[in-house]
This record gives structure tokens, C-alpha cells and sequence, in this order.
């Protein structure tokens, strides 16, 4: 199986050596696993992709661009409010339904209604808010492809660095048993009297150097399981078992290299979340400057209002009236004194049911608003010269991204070639301190040269040993980055 992967600028971050062997195996899978249970980088990579925070963190920011863009959407719509109230007047009140003075020791009041309004122009704002929405989306994602190429760096670093931990103590064991063969050997020459004892303490000396950097290579190595097991939030008890997958000599096989770093360059400034995501930001920036010029535009805003109420001042009459005959008094009338009447209807007012309040009091009303920006205490002003400048700044973290993309490629194109040189003299240098390293040791059984010899040459092989293996991890690992900026799968199948 193939995994390919993208990550941000980074040969610029790791020159070191230790570092340089991230990545190696992300094809690491071609590896069986032993009976014991084993860790290869891949299972590593959806491990973390599943349960690192940086990557949770990342997806939420995904997750709050989508809610911007609902929020930029829903501007479009109208509102639709609802409203209700109640309460009691005392004293001399006016009547919200009749707008007459009533006076009463308590008088109880309801409303209900519903309102909604629509902006119908505003400058175009709200386009251009949907607009910065769905950029702000794309800029999140690009955002957390970063992010995962981040991690994917860390994760890579840390599996490669217990391989290349476990190469040394491979190399410190086999150190120690070759000295604890010239141990035994010396033993049987010194109790043969065929030997001094000072040749025997000399090699003792070595081997107990020999167990010394055992426990320093170890120790190491285990630090370097107990980094992965973090990175991927699993328990420290796990350390001592966590075992990773071992490659085979074939997935350290040597690309060809291009002869020139271009189309690297060309496919990285086309591809790479980096430059998509400040892309994005000169977009952004430029409708950002739109939106500060529409604030001098006009606004025009539409409102309907549908409602109805119940006042306790609101009186009926209640049923038929009656006749009353009331007396004014006499009076003469031709010079005779006659009785004067006059009849007068009397009404029962009841307080009107509430049920007929609302179905009487039913209104509505619409409105049309607009504003026209004159003089906003040079905010207008401030947001258009404000955008101006952001524009200005995206413009040149874009063109700043550019180079230093650039840059990185032509350096990793660099890297690798000197990785290939360099890998070819450190092989010579290997063979050449095997040959010196053989030729020291049977002298030194021969009798023919001390201890010191012996060791010398031992420790010239190795330094050979360390510095090929360490060239043949830096190798794997820069021409693959090349590849990648290539837009190749990373694989070393």
C-alpha cells in the first residue's frame, strides 16, 4: 500500500541529522509484522490522525468556518420575532386601546404579536460577508492540511529516530561480543603465560566501555519510544513493549535525482496548503476592502408587524337598557305650575370578554426604512484605509510565501545532492575501515600490535559504520522530500 502525504517548509526545519531521518518509512507497511505486535509508521500516522489534538483543533476551525458561512447565509433572510406581555396600571392610566384617560385602582393589559423585517440593500454587504464565508471555509481546510503535515513531520521524526536508535545498539552489541571474543582469547593467552596481563586489562577496559555504551544506547532508545508513545497519547506503561516495524535494504534504495530543482519549484507553488491558504488571504483581504466601501452606501430595511391586545379598562354594554323617568321639578307653563319629566336609558357595562379584545384590536402595519451614511466619525474612513493596507500586507505574505517555498525546494534539491555524494564517499569509508579494522585485528591476535591499535581501529570502523548508516537514512530521507515537492507518492515500494 501507498501513502502519500503533504507537509509545509520542511527541509528548512530539520538540518540536523537526528531529524533528517523523518519520513523514511511511510511505506513501511511492506514490512510484516513479527509474532509480537508491532507499530508501523502508517498505523502510527492514523493513529494520530484520530486522536491528536492539534488535528482536533484544526477540524473545529473547520467546523467554525461552516457556522460562519450558515450565519452569512441566514443574512439573506428575513427574522420573524414573536412578542408578548402582561401587566396592571394604577392610578389615572391611559388605555393603550382607546387612548382615553381612565382612572381605576387596577387595570390589567395584554399584548401579543408578531414582527419580521428584511434588509433589502446594504451596500451588498451581505454578498460579500457569503463570500468571505466560503473563503474562510477553504482557508480552514488548507489550514488543517498544515497542520496534518505537521504532525505527520513529528510523528515520522520520532518513528525514525527509534529505528536509527536501535541501529546503535545493533552496533554496540556487535562491539561487545567481538571484545568479549578478544576477552576470552586473551584470558586463555595470559593463563598460557603467551601474553602479559596488561594486554588483558586493556581489552577488560574495553569491554566494560563496550557495556557502558549498551546502556547509553538503550537508555536512549527507550527515551526515544517513550517520545513516540506520547506523540501518540498512549499509556508510558506501554514503552518497554511498544516495538515499531523494521525496513527492509530495499526501501532504502536511492532515487534518481532531477538535474535541476524547477519542476519541484513548479509543482510546490501550485499544490501546497501554504500557498493555497494565503491565496485565500489576498481574496479575503480584497473583499474585505469591499465591505469597508459599502459602509458609505445606503441601507434600506423593510418591517411587518401583526398583532393584537387585551385592556381591563375596556368596557360593553351588557344586554338591553332600561327607562328611567326622572324628575326635573315644576315649572309654570301659562301661568300654571306643571310637574316636568324626562326619561332617561341606563346601560350595564360589563368589562369586554377577552376573546373579543383580541379579535377586535387585531392591527398590522409595514414599514420602509433607509440610512444614509454622511459622517461616521471617520469610521468609514478608517475601515477603507484599514482595508487598503491588509490587502497590501496579503499581497506580501503571499509573494513572502512564495519565496521561501521556493527556497526551501532549491534547498531540499541541494540537500539531496549532497546526500548522494555524500553517501557514496561514506560507503568507500566504510570499506576501507572494514579492510583497516580486519587486517588490525589479526595482527593483534598475531601478537603483532597492542591493544591500542586494536581499539583505534576499531573505533575508526565505528565512526564509518555510524556515519554510513547515518548517510544512507539522510539520503532516503532528502530524495523522498524531493520527490514529494515533485508531487510524487511518497513510497519506497
Amino acid at each position: 500500500m501507498q501513502t502519500r502525504v503533504s507537509f509545509p517548509r520542511i527541509v528548512s526545519k530539520f538540518k540536523s541529522t537526528a531529524v533528517a531521518l523523518c519520513i523514511l518509512f511511510i511505506g513501511s507497511n511492506a514490512i510484516k509484522s513479527t509474532a509480537q505486535e508491532t507499530w508501523s509508521l502508517q498505523r502510527c500516522l492514523d493513529h494520530a490522525f484520530e486522536y491528536n489534538l492539534q488535528i482536533k483543533l484544526a477540524g473545529l476551525g473547520e467546523v467554525r468556518a461552516g457556522i460562519g458561512t450558515q450565519s452569512a447565509i441566514g443574512a439573506f433572510l428575513p427574522n420573524l420575532n414573536g412578542n408578548a406581555s402582561h401587566g396592571y396600571n394604577f392610578g389615572r392610566t391611559i388605555d393603550p386601546f382607546t387612548n382615553q384617560f381612565v382612572e381605576s385602582s387596577r387595570i390589567q393589559s395584554n399584548s401579543f404579536g408578531l414582527s419580521t423585517g428584511v434588509t433589502l440593500f446594504n451596500g451588498f454587504q451581505n454578498h460579500l460577508n457569503l463570500k468571505r464565508a466560503y473563503l474562510a471555509e477553504q482557508s480552514a481546510e488548507a489550514n488543517r492540511e498544515v497542520v496534518e503535515n505537521n504532525v505527520v513531520l513529528t510523528i515520522a521524526g520520532a518513528y525514525l529516530n527509534i529505528l536509527f536508535q536501535e541501529e546503535f545498539v545493533r552496533v554496540a552489541e556487535i562491539n561487545r561480543t567481538a571484545t568479549a571474543r578478544q576477552v576470552t582469547r586473551m584470558t586463555q593467552l595470559v593463563n598460557a603465560g603467551a601474553a602479559a596481563e596488561a594486554d588483558l586489562y586493556d581489552v577488560e577496559a574495553q569491554l566494560a566501555a563496550d557495556e557502558a555504551t549498551i546502556v547509553s544506547t538503550a537508555n536512549a532508545l527507550g527515551l526515544a519510544k517513550l517520545n513516540l508513545v506520547q506523540l501518540l497519547q498512549l499509556p508510558a506503561s506501554e514503552t518497554d513493549s511498544f516495538q515499531v516495524v523494521r525496513p527492509s535494504d530495499s526501501d532504502l534504495e536511492r532515487n534518481n535525482l532531477p538535474g535541476s530543482p524547477e519542476t519541484a519549484v513548479a509543482h510546490a507553488l501550485s499544490s501546497f496548503p501554504e500557498i493555497r491558504q494565503a491565496n485565500l488571504n489576498v481574496e479575503d483581504a480584497s473583499l474585505g476592502l469591499r465591505l469597508a466601501n459599502a459602509g458609505s452606501l445606503p441601507r434600506l430595511f423593510a418591517s411587518y408587524n401583526y398583532g393584537s391586545g387585551y385592556s381591563g379598562a375596556s368596557r360593553s354594554i351588557d344586554g338591553d337598557p332600561t327607562i328611567e323617568t326622572i324628575s326635573l321639578g315644576n315649572f309654570y307653563w301659562d301661568g300654571t305650575l306643571v310637574p316636568l319629566t324626562v326619561e332617561q336609558e341606563s346601560y350595564n357595562f360589563i368589562t369586554t370578554p377577552f376573546s373579543d379584545q383580541i379579535k377586535r384590536n387585531f392591527n398590522q402595519s409595514v414599514f420602509f426604512s433607509m440610512s444614509l451614511p454622511i459622517f461616521n466619525n471617520f469610521s468609514v474612513k478608517s475601515a477603507r484605509e484599514q482595508g487598503q493596507v491588509n490587502v497590501l500586507s496579503a499581497t506580501y505574505q503571499l509573494e513572502q510565501t512564495r519565496q521561501t517555498l521556493t527556497a526551501n525546494v532549491e534547498s531540499a534539491w541541494a540537500d539531496a545532492r549532497a546526500a548522494s555524494q555524500n553517501a557514496v564517499a561514506q560507503e568507500a569509508a566504510l570499506t576501507a575501515a572494514e579492510k583497516a579494522f580486519n587486517n588490525a585485528e589479526k595482527r593483534y591476535e598475531a601478537g603483532a600490535s597492542t591493544a591500542v591499535d586494536y581499539a583505534d581501529a576499531r573505533s575508526l570502523l565505528d565512526n564509518a559504520r555510524v556515519n554510513t548508516l547515518r548517510a544512507k537514512y539522510d539520503l532516503a530521507f532528502k530524495s523522498r522530500i524531493l520527490d514529494f515537492y515533485m508531487g510524487r507518492a511518497m513510497t519506497f515500494r
